[in-house]
């Protein structure tokens, strides 16, 4: 009879990678609940990215306690450098990222494991829950009896939830592809790993607990620039709908990166933090794409970006106060 470290052993490997950064009121649930996972064969690996708090310390605490963990400590690069500082060392047949904030149920990774070997899929897809101050609710969508490219149209168009953190990986989708350093990574990214796969399989049970109230993470910072990140999450999309012969995915996605990069120059005035290069890119994008019907909101803000900045940085600063008060 094979003992239970015998069986171990020959489970396949999963990484999971954690990016870290000032996240310290929420670090110790969210390791305690990888480390407590019912399946055993985990590579823990703890990116502490430069966090100016007290993470990179709790990150060594755990190392200590748990050889399965590996922390490596960077400089400030932001969550997709974080992310793949991890990749670039990870052993893992499988890999998982977990948000630092967040925090997942202690049979996610036995279950998801389980159905990508039953069913030979490189991506496994999962529910989710959003963890806000009034309650626990679930991220309610099916992409069950879809095959893998309905279910990539149903990314390209933004029809499910692009958090690469309740998706399960081959490790072998990443070896040429990495997440770029914008806002809304995960928009960009999933779709081409889809696209890279051979199969992806879907369960709509929830695992992942997506934290809504960390103030200080992207989806809280709701008066940064964070539109300049659609906008080439988009562009993204329009390429591959192109690439693909998909003209809805086309339009739908024209028509939004046209919106974001007017959002982007438009919040740019109020708060400056696009690079020169950045404010080219959708400026040159808008000219190319004038005829982009967006409603004529977006139009007048187009045209009072070129006409009358005033108005444009008077609205900007109206959005925010109104945002703040929500």
């Amino acid at each position: 009879m094979k003992t239970k470290k015998e069986h171990t052993l020959k489970q396949p490997l999963i990484s999971v990678i954690v990016p870290i950064y000032n996240v310290e009121r929420y670090l110790e649930k969210c390791l305690n609940s990888i480390i407590n996972q019912t399946y055993k064969n985990l590579e823990i690996i703890l990116v502490d990215d430069g966090s100016p708090d007290n993470c990179g310390k709790i990150c060594e605490e755990y190392a200590k306690k748990d050889n399965r963990i590996r922390v490596v400590h960077k400089s400030n690069g932001g969550l997709s450098s974080a992310r793949n500082a991890g990749l670039d060392i990870a052993n893992g047949e499988y890999i998982a990222f977990v948000d630092s904030d967040d925090y997942i149920a202690e049979n996610m990774y036995e279950d998801l494991i389980n159905i990508a070997r039953k069913e030979m899929s490189d991506i496994v897809i999962s529910s989710f829950y959003y963890v806000k101050k009034n309650g626990i609710f679930p991220y309610e969508n099916n992409l069950g009896g879809l095959d893998k490219n309905e279910i990539l149209y149903q990314f390209l168009t933004d029809r499910y939830h692009s958090t690469i953190c309740s998706k399960f990986f081959k490790a072998a989708l990443f070896e040429h592809i990495r997440f770029t350093n914008i806002n809304f990574e995960d928009l960009f990214i999933m779709p081409s790993l889809i696209l890279c796969a051979q199969k992806v399989s879907f369960t709509p049970k929830a695992y992942y607990y997506y934290n809504h109230m960390n103030e200080t993470s992207l989806t809280s910072l709701k008066n940064s620039n964070i539109k300049y990140g659609l906008f080439k999450a988009w562009m993204e999309h329009e390429r591959l709908g192109e690439q693909l012969h998909l003209p809805k995915v086309c339009a739908l996605s024209e028509y939004r990166a046209a919106r974001s990069a007017i959002g982007a120059l438009v919040v740019d005035i109020v708060n400056p933090v696009l690079t020169q290069e950045e404010i080219k890119n959708c400026k040159e994008y808008l000219v190319k794409k004038q005829d982009t019907k967006m409603g004529v909101k977006y139009r007048f803000l187009g045209w009072s970006l070129k006409h009358c900045p005033i108005f444009c940085k008077l609205y900007g600063h109206i959005s925010i106060a109104l945002r703040r008060k929500k």
